[in-house]
């Protein structure tokens, strides 16, 4: 896909429209505590890097995570955070457009679509997400103790529910990209390349 193809009017709406659902399923309809998250917010954002490509999922993981601490009210955005998402969206449009090489829209090709979002998931979570939440421990709340044994506890935190909502997010990613590529998106990337 050519840089013109990333910034054109159709994909700038899809991925506005994308970077509103991510922020909503990320910040208002996850369920958080202490000890643990749930959130499906990364279905947005493998549905951006299958379907528009590598670089605009990256983008809508970005410009999301930014919207998201400020309209959050958070008030300090960590940038090393963004990593998981973007690496998130990254493999997931990676796999899409180098790896398979084929329509994720295609029956025979629903595996792939589960396998990308499993994979990606477990990345995110378990290596990018550890290593930058730690940090953040670290570095903003002023959390005492080694790196290491930070992102152990953080680690084994994540496995009470992170597997979960991992396959619970690749089979949603499933569903919609099933329902919704062949009747809207292919339109939609077919007519980019007319």
């Amino acid at each position: 896909m050519k840089r013109n193809h990333v910034f054109s009017v159709r994909n700038l709406v899809m991925m506005a429209l994308l970077v509103a659902i991510q922020i909503i399923l990320a910040r208002y309809l996850s369920i958080q505590s202490e000890a643990f998250r749930v959130s499906f917010e990364t279905i947005p954002l493998a549905l951006a890097g299958m379907w528009l490509g590598p670089l605009a999922g990256v983008i809508v993981a970005l410009v999301a995570d930014i919207l998201g601490t400020v309209l959050s009210g958070i008030g300090l955005y960590f940038p090393p955070l963004s990593l998981g998402p973007m690496v998130f969206a990254f493999l997931c449009g990676i796999s899409a457009k180098y790896i398979f090489r084929s329509s994720m829209a295609e029956t025979k090709d629903a595996w792939k679509v589960l396998l990308t979002t499993i994979v990606a998931g477990f990345i995110n979570s378990f290596v990018v997400g550890v290593a930058a939440f730690t940090w953040y421990q670290i570095a903003v709340m002023g959390t005492e103790g080694s790196f290491w044994t930070l992102a152990a506890i953080n680690f084994t935190s994540r496995l009470a529910t992170k597997p979960l909502t991992i396959v619970v997010s690749a089979l949603l990613v499933f569903v919609i990209n099933r329902a919704a590529y062949r009747p809207v998106i292919s339109r939609i990337v077919s007519q980019r390349h007319a």
